[in-house]
């Protein structure tokens, strides 16, 4: 199988995932009040009250901070985007293997923050990569489903970023464009 078959090949499975995947939660746990949810009318004033006191300038306005997908230990630009490297099912060495290829294309692509989803805990050499992970662990009966779960929630979290199978770093010989990254 090439390169381009696996990459859209893991980009099918993760777009079939984020249809499956309790949207619901992710809004019901998100870090912004529900837009649907009944307020006081105590709350509704202080919330018209703020509003108007910060168009009068007597009330900062902060401006709300974005998720940057760089840690603050590695040199990332300000502007990195994420790249989902999807690692599951693979084990470590293999893992560790596939991470190194993945670094070297790294090189070429500046501007892009790795993001690793793995199932695979060797935080350590994550860190010492300087990538984000985001960790499906594997658990037994009566909790194997929040594995699953957890899979179609990250396939959701970043259904708009690109993304590449772990196998990419197994090939010796990786071109940009066969990446299908924009």
């Amino acid at each position: 199988m090439s390169i381009r078959e696996e990459i859209e090949e893991l980009r099918d499975q993760l777009e079939r995932l984020a249809g499956q995947a309790d949207v619901g939660l992710a809004r019901r746990y998100a870090l912004w009040h529900p837009p649907g949810q009944r307020r006081t009318l105590y709350r509704r004033f202080r919330k018209a009250l703020g509003r108007v006191l910060r168009r009068l300038h007597l009330r900062p306005t902060q401006a709300l901070e974005p998720w940057l997908p760089g840690l603050e230990h590695v040199e990332q630009s300000d502007g990195a985007r994420a790249l989902v490297i999807w690692a599951l099912d693979i084990e470590r060495d293999r893992l560790r293997e596939a991470c190194r290829g993945i670094e070297h294309i790294l090189d070429a692509l500046p501007g892009f923050a790795p993001v690793l989803v793995t199932d695979v805990a060797d935080f350590a050499f994550y860190s010492r990569l300087g990538w984000l992970v985001e960790y499906v662990p594997i658990l037994s009966e009566p909790a194997s489903d929040y594995c699953e779960r957890k899979e179609r929630y990250l396939a959701w979290r970043y259904r708009d970023t690109p993304s590449l199978p772990i196998s990419v770093g197994l090939h010796q010989r990786v071109q940009k464009e066969d990446l299908l990254i924009d």
